[in-house]
């Protein structure tokens, strides 16, 4: 692994929006490198370097994991691929940072995390939303008992993915695309539902001891519009939803037994947050960011474990991706969505 006055140098597995977006905001980075792509097509793996001055370009995943320049691979695929880009990568000895959801469900998981601890390498899910220096701040301010003990979250993520005629069905999207189609692991839940369900097991303790979820399913068969609640052991409750249907508030509220924290819309990006403390005035919390749309701060979290010789985030740690992935099988057996490849 590099030293820290040597670049952490990346190799992206996959060639699609997602890995545009994490790389236009590692590559300014001063002490990160893009060094690798891997696409299943030359063109595209060409095109994507040359957009980003990628030296190495790949026409194959396998090429991309062998690339001895490559230090740390990110899974860009889409999430029903995850499982086995993550163990290509981690048989070739690269440190991972897979793209949210982790996988399908908690069994591919479960195999991700057995297999890279016993290689001892790196790996995480990349929930970029934990990163964020807001979101660092919060959880040191429930931490240190600013607003009491936490009793609730309430908190969102939908957005429309098509138009919705007179009946209240969507029209005008795609049934093969990624958000619709089965095949693909789709539906609210997976594609954005994991964060609001992400969010509550980062704040709260353990796993939860009820979880509860309701549904409207589409004509694909995957969910559209979803409630999700949780309890935790400490008595803490989650109220969240997603859908695909609608635009959510886009909100996360923490209500504790002496205040409350607001954090503004979009809560997973954030850069302004509210404190309620009982008796006391409220205190705003500014914490603005410039070049990148946060992708940055996972990235920057990544190599700081790197460099610290550590093979598990402690913000994004293997047991809560863990413990996310059974709280998502629990509400997919709730709401009757089952993936065919499984």
């Amino acid at each position: 692994m590099s030293d820290k006055y040597t670049p952490l140098r990346w190799g992206i597995l996959g060639a699609g929006g997602i890995a545009n977006r994490f790389s236009n905001d590692v590559k300014p980075l001063g002490d990160h490198k893009l060094i690798a792509v891997g696409s299943r097509d030359q063109s595209k793996a060409d095109e994507f370097a040359n957009k980003y001055d990628i030296p190495n370009r790949h026409a194959s995943y396998e090429a991309l994991c062998e690339d001895p320049e490559v230090d740390v691979v990110y899974v860009a695929t889409p999430h029903n691929f995850h499982k086995e880009h993550t163990l290509l990568a981690l048989q070739n000895g690269k440190a991972v940072l897979c793209e949210k959801p982790f996988t399908i469900n908690l069994a591919e998981t479960k195999i991700l995390v057995e297999d890279a601890r016993a290689r001892g390498l790196f790996l995480m899910e990349g929930m970029w939303s934990r990163c964020f220096p807001l979101w660092v701040k919060v959880r040191e301010l429930l931490k240190a008992g600013e607003i009491g003990k936490p009793r609730m979250l309430i908190s969102d993520f939908g957005f429309q993915a098509g138009q919705t005629n007179d009946a209240g069905v969507l029209e005008g999207y795609n049934p093969k695309g990624r958000l619709f189609d089965p095949e693909l692991g789709g539906g609210a839940l997976m594609d954005v539902g994991v964060y609001p369900v992400s969010l509550a097991q980062s704040l709260f303790s353990g796993t939860p001891d009820q979880i509860a979820g309701v549904a409207t399913l589409g004509t694909t068969g995957v969910d559209e519009n979803t409630g999700m609640l949780m309890r935790f052991p400490g008595g803490e409750v989650a109220v969240t939803s997603t859908s695909i249907q609608t635009t959510t508030p886009w909100t996360a509220t923490i209500l504790g037994s002496a205040g409350k924290i607001e954090v503004e819309n979009p809560w997973w990006t954030p850069k302004y947050a509210t404190v309620y403390r009982s008796g006391k005035e409220p205190e705003r919390l500014e914490m603005p960011y410039e070049g990148g749309t946060g992708f940055q701060f996972e990235a920057m979290h990544v190599a700081d474990c790197l460099r610290a010789g550590k093979t598990e985030s402690d913000i994004v740690s293997l047991d809560d991706s863990l413990c996310v992935m059974h709280i998502l099988d629990t509400l997919r057996a709730q709401i009757g969505l089952k993936y065919p490849m499984e």
